[in-house]
């Protein structure tokens, strides 16, 4: 983890053009190590909160193929994940709040339930923040095992979706692009669905 850390921090212009197509233009220039620096970025992510996750699950699936670029991604959401529930279960609430800043408050609201089956369905949408839904859930009496297998579960129709995408993300009208991205919108309003379903139970 800290050979990726300083990997990031070495490249840090890598961050500032986020474009895709930069993106894997820039690891793939790096191919020996391509992999410690796409997981990399994971470990420094939750502190920054400036990367998007789709983002990164788009360059995996550019980067490494639909794949192997689901397994990185998925290994990535773990390692990301991971720190910042443990960050927020060690540092407390005044420190989320600081990391979160005006977010913090609306999903306070949103987490005032806990468990398996609720961070399940929060996960599902590609449109809840990860990194601080992970902060949050940290706040709360869920277990670790429970937090990560929701967390982990919730995210492979969307990581699958988005690894397919990143392969083809220069080809917007092929079967290949569209119908990850129509997977996407039904699965979020799916999940907004079973949201507004549970906040009224």
């Amino acid at each position: 983890m800290v050979i990726g850390i300083s990997i990031v921090l070495i490249n840090w212009k890598f961050i500032s053009n986020l474009k895709i197509e930069n993106i894997v233009k820039f690891i793939k220039e790096k191919r020996y190590i391509s992999v410690i620096l796409y997981l990399g970025i994971y470990i420094i992510k939750p502190l920054l909160l400036i990367i998007p996750t789709s983002m990164l699950a788009l360059v995996g699936g550019g980067l490494f193929g639909p794949i192997k670029g689901f397994i990185f991604t998925m290994t990535g959401f773990w390692i990301a994940g991971t720190i910042a529930f443990y960050l927020a279960r060690s540092l407390g609430r005044e420190f989320v709040a600081g990391i979160l800043k005006r977010k913090f408050n609306k999903l306070e609201s949103i987490m005032q339930k806990s468990g398996f089956k609720y961070l399940f369905i929060l996960r599902l949408p590609p449109i809840i923040p990860y990194d601080p839904l992970s902060y949050i859930s940290g706040l709360t009496n869920i277990s670790y095992k429970d937090f990560i297998l929701a967390s982990l579960i919730g995210v492979i129709p969307e990581t699958i979706c988005y690894s397919i995408i990143g392969t083809s993300f220069k080809s917007p009208l092929s079967p290949q692009f569209i119908i990850p991205v129509i997977v996407l919108v039904l699965s979020t309003l799916s999940a907004k669905y079973l949201i507004g379903r549970g906040k009224k139970e």
